[in-house]
Formats: C-alpha cells, sequence, structure tokens
C-alpha cells in the first residue's frame, strides 16, 4: 500500500521491480538469460530489480511480448494506491493477433528452453542432432521424390543406395526425441489457424 511519502514515480519503480523479480523467479532463468530474452543487459536488469531505476516502457513492452505478462497492470497499480475497487473505465483492446513470425518465435522459445535445461555440451549435442534429422529428413524424402519421377538421385553402391539406408535409420533412431521436445500442441494449434484463415 502506498505510504504519504511516496509519490507516483516511486510507487510504479516499486510496483515494476517487485513484479519483475517474481516473474524471473518464477520462469527460473538466470539474470543474464532472462535480460537477454527480453534484450537488457545484465547490469540493467539487476538495476530494474533492485527499483533503483523506473522500467521503461520498450522493457515493459519486451516483457509482455516474450512472456505474455505485464509488469505495471492497471489493477496491480489501483491496488498500491488503494483504488482496487475502483472501477476503471472499459476499453476496447485490440485482438490478440499471431507473431508475426510463428516459427522465429517457436524457434527462439526452443532456444529459451534449452539454455535453461542443458549445459553447453548438451546443446551443442542436440544442435547437431537436429541438423544430422534434418538432413536424414531432407535426403529421405528426394529420394522418395525420385523414385516417384524415375528421375536418378543418390550414390548407389552394388544396387544400394547406403545413403538412403542410413538416413531411415537416422530417422528412427532420432525421432522419439525430436518430437518429444517439440511443442506438438502449440505448431497443431498455429496450422488449424492458418489453415482456417486460408479456407
Amino acid at each position: 500500500m502506498v505510504t504519504p511519502q511516496e509519490d507516483n514515480e516511486s510507487i510504479v519503480q516499486r510496483v515494476g521491480a517487485a513484479n519483475l523479480l517474481a516473474l524471473r523467479a518464477s520462469t527460473g532463468l538466470s539474470q543474464a538469460q532472462f535480460a537477454a530474452a527480453i534484450g537488457l543487459s545484465e547490469r540493467a536488469l539487476r538495476r530494474y530489480e533492485r527499483g533503483e531505476r523506473e522500467l521503461p516502457q520498450a522493457t515493459r513492452l519486451a516483457v509482455i511480448e516474450r512472456f505474455k505478462f505485464d509488469l505495471l497492470a492497471t489493477d496491480r497499480l489501483a491496488t498500491e494506491v488503494g483504488a482496487a475497487k475502483v472501477m476503471l473505465s472499459p476499453m476496447p483492446t485490440a485482438a490478440i493477433r499471431e507473431p508475426r513470425d510463428f516459427w522465429a518465435s517457436l524457434r527462439q522459445e526452443q532456444k529459451v528452453f534449452r539454455e535453461k535445461n542443458y549445459t553447453r555440451l548438451g546443446q551443442i549435442i542436440l544442435t547437431w542432432r537436429d541438423h544430422a534429422y534434418f538432413t536424414a529428413t531432407t535426403y529421405f524424402a528426394m529420394k522418395h521424390l525420385s523414385l516417384a519421377l524415375d528421375i536418378p538421385f543418390g550414390i548407389e553402391v552394388h544396387g544400394i543406395d547406403w545413403m538412403f539406408l542410413a538416413s531411415a535409420a537416422t530417422i528412427l533412431l532420432l525421432i522419439s526425441s525430436v518430437v518429444a521436445e517439440m511443442p506438438v500442441f502449440k505448431v497443431a494449434r498455429h496450422l488449424l489457424r492458418v489453415g482456417k484463415k486460408l479456407l
């Protein structure tokens, strides 16, 4: 609750700092990881968390975009100044739009998830795995297409395309780990939305 000595700026500073600290704690990210996710330096984040500086609008918007959480939501500020029961005028809100580049945003989420849950070596191994899976899947698809169109593709030794067999084996070995890490429901929801728009 606000004290008589506090002005509006210090209230906003205090509420923003407390909410920023609580949000970062809930994500489990380190200061360095959280700062990188919202485009700040670690030093700047520390100052905002300690309430030494008021959160700039750009940082507030970056947190909303990345974590879907408003550090200075109107209801929180209203509670601090003792106006929680006041009926605030409703304002029309714009429809929440899908990010312009869904796949880039998904890739960023994946990157943050890996930084949080894996060591640097683990992240490198996962990157190699992703490249191996992508290469094998691409070769496998191209080989099938070439067979369907009766176009020569691949290198056969004694009538056997060993690359094709290696690709199939790689896909079988890696598919469970690749699918387990994919946000399947989020991708399916996005594809359904895109499909509805096209119809």
